[in-house]
């Protein structure tokens, strides 16, 4: 199967630390720590960071900025629908 999406993390903040959950960008599913797709039997390589709320971008913002490891990341806002 053809790679057509980039393979990302949802990120949510929890008590002030940084909770990621790793998704295979093809399938959509979420990945065991091996990041291998056993969906579309793909390694799956987790560079970008879909935030669920401010405070997760903020966290993973400064990660970015402050560690070597983490500067090829790179992240979003998931916009959440208005309450009605």
């Amino acid at each position: 199967m053809p790679k057509s999406k980039r393979d990302y993390f949802i990120a949510q903040s929890e008590d002030e630390a940084l909770s990621m959950r790793p998704y295979c960008g093809t399938c959509e599913i979420q990945l065991n720590e091996d990041y291998y797709c056993e969906n579309c039997k793909h390694q799956c390589l987790c560079t970008h960071v879909k935030c669920e709320d401010n405070e997760s971008y903020g966290l993973m913002d400064t990660l970015i900025k402050k560690n070597e490891r983490f500067q090829k990341f790179t992240i979003e806002i998931l916009k959440k629908p208005p309450n009605k």
